[in-house]
Formats: C-alpha cells, sequence, structure tokens
C-alpha cells in the first residue's frame, strides 16, 4: 500500500532531515567475549561508528529476546490485522525499525551450513505485509530504506558453494523488502588442522573495516 503512513514516513522525508539510522542484529548465541561472528560484527560497527559518529543505532540482541517461529495461528491473527494498527503494536516494532533503517548490519555464526534459527525466526518476524512489503499487480515490492545490508559471519569449516545463510538472506532481502545491495564478510576455516585462526580473523576484521570506510 503506497500511500500508507509507513510509506510515507520512510521514502518521503529527505534523508537529510534525520539522522543515519543504524540497524544491528547481532544473532551470535555464544557469549559477545568468545564469539568470532561478533567481533567481526563488532569491528564493523565500531569501524562505522568512527566515521559516522552522528548516526543512531537500534541494536537487536537475538538471544536475549522471545523470537518464537511463525505458526499457523499468529500468521492468521497478523495476516487478519489492519495495517494502521501493525503501525502502533509493540510486536511489530523490530519490522518498523528494520522498514526505516538506512543500513543493516548483520552478524551470525555458520551454523548448519546457514546460520542460527532465532535469525531465521527474527526475519519471519520482520517481514510485515504493509511495513516491510506490500504487493503490486500479485508482486511483492519492499518497502525498506535500506540500500545496504552488511552480514558478516565465521565458519569453522570452509563455505565455499554452500553460502546457504547469505544466499538466503541476500534473497529475501532484496527480492522481498527492497535492500538494494547485499555485503558479505566471512572468515571460514578457523577450525581446520593447522589453521591459525587468529589471523584469519584478524585479515577479516581488516575486510570489515575496509568495507565500513567504502558504506
Amino acid at each position: 500500500m503506497k500511500g500508507s503512513l509507513l510509506y510515507n514516513r520512510i521514502h518521503k522525508t529527505p534523508k537529510e532531515d534525520i539522522p543515519l539510522k543504524i540497524l544491528f542484529v547481532d544473532a551470535c548465541p555464544r557469549s559477545r567475549d568468545i564469539s568470532r561472528s561478533y567481533k567481526l560484527g563488532r569491528a564493523f560497527m565500531d569501524e562505522y561508528l568512527c566515521l559516522h559518529p552522528d548516526a543512531e543505532v537500534i541494536e537487536y540482541r537475538l538471544d536475549d529476546m522471545d523470537i518464537r517461529p511463525l505458526t499457523g495461528n499468529a500468521e492468521k491473527a497478523r495476516s487478519e490485522m489492519s495495517i494502521a494498527a501493525k503501525l502502533t503494536d509493540p510486536a511489530f516494532q523490530p519490522a518498523r525499525d528494520f522498514a526505516a533503517a538506512d543500513k543493516i548490519i548483520v552478524c551470525a555464526p555458520y551454523w548448519d551450513y546457514a546460520f542460527p534459527a532465532c535469525l531465521k525466526a527474527f526475519i519471519e518476524s520482520i517481514c510485515v505485509y504493509g511495513i516491510t512489503f506490500r504487493y503490486e499487480n500479485d508482486l511483492p515490492v519492499g518497502m525498506c530504506r535500506a540500500e545496504d545490508l552488511v552480514y558478516l559471519t565465521t565458519a569453522g569449516s570452509p563455505i565455499g558453494e554452500d553460502n546457504w545463510g547469505g544466499d538466503y538472506l541476500k534473497a529475501v532481502t532484496r527480492k522481498l523488502l527492497g535492500v538494494k545491495n547485499f555485503h558479505q564478510v566471512s572468515a571460514d576455516g578457523l577450525d581446520l588442522s593447522g589453521a591459525d585462526p587468529d589471523s584469519l580473523v584478524a585479515e577479516a576484521v581488516c575486510r570489515a573495516k575496509a568495507l565500513a570506510g567504502r558504506l
């Protein structure tokens, strides 16, 4: 619904009139002092905020949130709710934050060829008709403001062509939600015999900081 209040708020307000909004999604189940994926995500964020000190940051640590997979009853209730109600219901605050962000940063480990289940549940929670996407001519059209989503991940094994987590995020955020550009920084093969994980992570941190400078 192109004329909706949220669409106008996000897309009709000049970006220079409001602070840069950054959404940082931490989908790392392990504690932050040992999570290599969080270290990579934090390095990107710290570098980006050094370059954009006035940016407004909204941070979600998914391990601390009670985000559950979407059930049939929950989906039915959500689909029957009016768009106006979704604009104020606290349950849809993550979707509203996702739609309004200028940059979206996601860090998550490479688990089971993808990422932890909490991140999939989060994506389900923010794919909301009337907030992050609408339909035109029976096709989905993204309503999100962000031009860039950055995905930072680490893996004990090589990722190679089996980048199913990154590929999924790229597809759903570009094709459904309207985020134009997808960027990924990975450190993989960290637990292979003979690997130097500290050096591999440090090299990925350098690439993450360089990407922050380009964005």
